[in-house]
């Protein structure tokens, strides 16, 4: 469809025109009428039809948003909400018709609704596809956390989704064969395209542009199902591809902000790089190329508006990052379809947990998840997760540890305190691992924890002290002894090599480790979540 933003706009556009055009020719009809019927009535002066647009300049605008896991407003209401983004969305529909929404990647998972069962299936971020269509998002591109859910879950997802989803370096593999994902709709299959063109229509000339539109995708996860080629190499053939079919070419990436930087100076007459995977938003110019990323959980969005001169071939853009906050109204349709899913939320989450509202803490000093926090520096919400890890273990242990990105808050949590909280805080779960290892093994994971300080790979500990001034450690208030075995307790995310930089920390290099039997959920290693539930009630008694 040449216009992805508002089916009829042509059409009603072209009646409006159409009508004031028979106007014109009435009046000047009714004119010549009068003039016939006698001297007396003098002919009035002939109408002027209002003066066209120069055809000069074509207007447009791209709404982008990334990394969005939670559908309704997070920070006690303040903040974020896709309700309130489709009220922006309204807003700037009046503003300009030439409108296309974005999201960056990342939306099928985490959350903690998409851990849950509806209708006898894992719901694995149908919710999320059922509000973006709504909303009217038109493109996406792929994230690592769309590889989450399985590759069955992932199919039923593309079927379902209304919007066009880019591929550019990531392929389906079956087995051997490698081929694009496709959408399947009716027994005909789609296979989903390298690059998108949007094609822009001004309403007063029938000027056209086009608007073309590569990806590219970080191999940060990659299952058995997905095969991804080199996101530099795919982005500049496809780049090169677009310079031959667009008047404006732009990014729409899900990559580390250097390697949209460095995307950036391969590909200079890109006009944009609209960025995901980072949650914290941030922009960027490298040479005449700008690269931007909003807040995750439409925190905030940016709105880039742009003009093109169909004569001199100039562009200008400006990029604006707009908060969402309780002060915008929220989009009546996408609120009906937020609640329905928050409602099955409330319905499903007692299958997983008993009480789920019962209080089981309450935290006179805010417990900081925010990603900007956990990322960075020890919380006090990291502490106590990793000090209930710990206190999982049936028996006394030296320390423990966990990747920071298990924690997809990005929220304080603050007076009374619900199992709930507890599960939309760690809406992977996952199970933990009493380990033996060497303590130069030990050394070694906790200094890629270290050097992962920004990222997910970031370690929140227990019992453990490091020392920036010396870049030493301490176990349990004693300086690590790299000889010695050390017990501790991790998650069973790291224990398995699977954390950036902590592929060397897995079963393989360990001494000694052990879990809980499989089926065995009274044991509190069998989750993560049960094990900080249990841990906050014992602190009450």
């Amino acid at each position: 469809m040449n216009n992805q933003t508002r089916p009829g706009i042509f059409l009603s556009n072209f009646i409006k025109n159409a009508t004031l055009w028979l106007l014109f020719i009435s009046l000047n009809s009714c004119a010549a009428l009068l003039g016939s019927m006698g001297e007396t009535a003098p002919p009035p002066e002939p109408a002027q039809p209002a003066p066209l647009a120069s055809g000069t300049e074509i207007h447009f605008t791209i709404l982008q948003l990334n990394d969005v896991y939670e559908i309704a407003p997070i920070d006690k209401g303040r903040v974020g909400g896709m309700a309130r983004v489709a009220a922006l969305r309204r807003q700037l529909l009046e503003e300009n018709e030439n409108l296309l929404t974005v999201l960056a990647g990342d939306f099928l998972s985490p959350s903690l609704i998409g851990t849950l069962k509806y209708e006898g299936e894992s719901i694995k971020g149908r919710q999320m596809v059922e509000v973006m269509n709504e909303l009217g998002v038109n493109v996406v591109a792929f994230g690592n956390h769309e590889f989450d859910v399985k590759e069955n879950e992932l199919q039923a997802r593309l079927n379902e989704s209304y919007f066009e989803w880019l591929g550019t370096n990531v392929l389906h593999q079956t087995g051997k064969k490698v081929e694009p994902f496709y959408k399947e709709s009716f027994g005909f299959k789609y296979f989903l395209p390298e690059t998108y063109l949007w094609e822009i229509i001004d309403y007063n000339t029938f000027q056209t542009i086009k608007v073309g539109f590569f990806s590219a995708t970080i191999s940060d996860n990659n299952p058995e199902y997905t095969y991804f080629e080199d996101p530099y190499a795919e982005a500049s053939k496809a780049y090169l591809e677009l310079q031959g079919e667009a008047d404006v070419v732009v990014g729409l990436t899900h990559l580390e902000r250097p390697m949209d930087m460095k995307l950036a100076a391969m590909l200079p007459k890109t006009a944009l790089i609209m960025g995901g995977h980072e949650h914290d938003h941030s922009i960027d110019t490298v040479g005449n190329v700008i690269i931007t990323k909003a807040d995750a959980n439409a925190k905030t969005v940016y709105v880039h508006r742009f003009t093109y001169n169909t004569e001199t071939k100039e562009l200008s853009l400006e990029s604006e990052l707009v908060p969402i906050t309780n002060e915008l109204p929220s989009e009546f349709n996408v609120e009906v379809v937020v609640e329905k899913w928050m409602q099955i939320q409330q319905e499903k989450i007692s299958d997983v947990v008993t009480s789920p509202e019962e209080v089981i803490y309450n935290a006179t000093t805010p417990l900081d998840g925010r990603e900007k926090s956990i990322r960075n520096m020890q919380t006090n919400l990291g502490q106590i997760i990793a000090e209930a890890c710990a206190r999982a273990a049936r028996k006394p242990v030296d320390c423990a540890f966990f990747n920071s990105g298990s924690v997809r808050l990005d929220d304080q949590l603050s007076g009374e305190i619900t199992a709930v909280d507890i599960f939309r805080t760690l809406p992977f779960g996952g199970g933990l691992y009493k380990i033996e290892v060497k303590g130069s093994l030990l050394k070694r994971a906790l200094d890629a924890g270290i050097e992962n300080k920004g990222t997910g790979g970031y370690l929140q500990w227990y019992n453990i002290a490091w020392s920036e001034a010396d870049r030493s450690w301490k176990i349990g208030g004693k300086t690590l002894n790299q000889s010695k075995i050390y017990r501790v307790v991790t998650s069973d995310y790291v224990a398995n090599g699977k954390e950036t930089r902590l592929e060397f920390f897995n079963p393989q290099n360990f001494v000694k480790w052990e879990t809980a039997k499989e089926g065995d959920t009274s044991d509190s290693r069998s989750d993560i979540r049960k094990a900080v539930v249990s841990f906050l009630k014992s602190k009450n008694e």
